[in-house]
């Protein structure tokens, strides 16, 4: 197994389902010029106030007036969000009272982790799209019940089923990061409709994620060896290895080249619509900044790739269905109500924090 350092370039959200309430699951609080979240920890909580006090504590979370801070100090004059909390997380968002935080992952221990599947998903996403690119694939994006799906076109590339699939022969562990690496920022929406302002708030949510900065080490290896004997076990079961994964070095490289093209297509995307919108500059210059990084890898040694929450439809595909004859299937099962949709490109939105950060970029580095 290699040893693989991975570094977040931008924020980072692998969430675990969970909505937080805000002043019944945290509290924002501020230390001099600093603003910070402080996830809940029931039983500091108790330990602080006694059993005898629960049916106050329900009336407090019950009443818009009080809040958890004023709860404890009610009971526990010294206490401080530092003695109660789960964790602590560095604060960048303006948190209404009304706002719930999109919980990250963490592990048993209230680590953060992004899971080894995480990062093999977006591998194999890279991957599909680089072998994909330009085949005629127009009668491949369907199934039998004529829904719009990949399947077909994953078993034309990496094998007919789980036991052929040539990802079976990709082994990624799960990267853990330090518990002072968590962050949350209000993320909103570029939105493409009849105004003038891309700048669309109406869906803003204030996500928690691992800052920018982040390092951890992981495993990851391509077991060719094993996948040449299973290959000469069961000829005809395996699929064929692309030549892209024989190797760590040749895969961040195909890695590479596909991140830097649906950057590069991003920026010239949001370029050209700036001739008729105006809002799209920070979200420009923040794909500006990580095509910089994805050119200053080393070759077979670097590579950025994308996971995670807020990536959009292009990440999350690969945006290879875009050259098909038939992508405006695609674009009606992929878009709700559609019909009300069809004089605007798609897809047409893009997440980002109010700042212009985009989520979900790391860089991977072959110890």
């Amino acid at each position: 197994m290699s040893q693989i350092t991975i570094e977040t370039l931008t924020p980072v959200h692998i969430g675990n389902g969970n909505f937080l309430q805000n002043n019944a699951d945290y509290v924002v609080y501020r230390e001099d010029e600093d603003s910070f979240i402080a996830v809940m920890d029931p039983q500091k909580i108790l330990a602080l106030v006694g059993e005898e006090h629960l049916d106050d504590w329900l009336l407090s979370i019950e009443n818009p007036d009080d809040n958890i801070q004023r709860f404890v100090r009610r009971h526990n004059k010294k206490a401080t969000p530092e003695d109660y909390a789960l964790r602590i997380i560095t604060n960048f968002a303006e948190v209404k009272a009304s706002d719930t935080l999109k919980e990250c992952l963490h592990n048993g221990m209230g680590v953060y982790y992004i899971p080894g599947s995480s990062i093999k998903g977006a591998i194999r996403t890279a991957v599909l799209s680089v072998l994909a690119k330009g085949k005629s694939l127009e009668n491949k994006i369907a199934d039998r019940s004529n829904k719009i799906t990949a399947k077909l076109v994953e078993k034309e590339f990496f094998g007919k089923d789980p036991n052929s699939d040539v990802f079976r022969f990709l082994q990624v562990g799960d990267a853990y990061f330090e518990k002072d690496s968590g962050i949350a920022t209000r993320m909103v929406n570029l939105n493409i409709r009849k105004k003038d302002d891309l700048m669309d708030k109406s869906k803003a949510q204030v996500v928690e994620a691992i800052g920018i900065g982040s390092q951890s080490i992981f495993q990851m290896k391509v077991t060719d060896t094993y996948y040449q004997w299973a290959k000469m076990r069961k000829p005809g079961d395996i699929a064929v290895l692309p030549k892209e994964m024989e190797s760590l070095s040749s895969l961040f490289m195909l890695i590479n080249t596909y991140s830097e093209d649906m950057v590069l297509s991003e920026i010239d995307r949001w370029t050209e619509l700036c001739d008729s919108y105006s809002g799209a500059d920070e979200y420009i210059e923040s794909m500006q900044s990580v095509l910089d990084n994805i050119r200053q890898c080393r070759k077979g040694k670097e590579c950025v790739l994308r996971i995670g929450y807020g990536v959009g439809w292009r990440f999350i595909t690969g945006g290879w269905s875009e050259e098909l004859d038939n992508f405006n299937k695609v674009i009606s099962a992929s878009r709700p109500n559609n019909h009300f949709y069809e004089e605007y490109v798609f897809p047409k939105s893009r997440r980002l924090d109010v700042d212009g950060d985009v989520l979900g970029f790391v860089k991977l580095s072959i110890n």
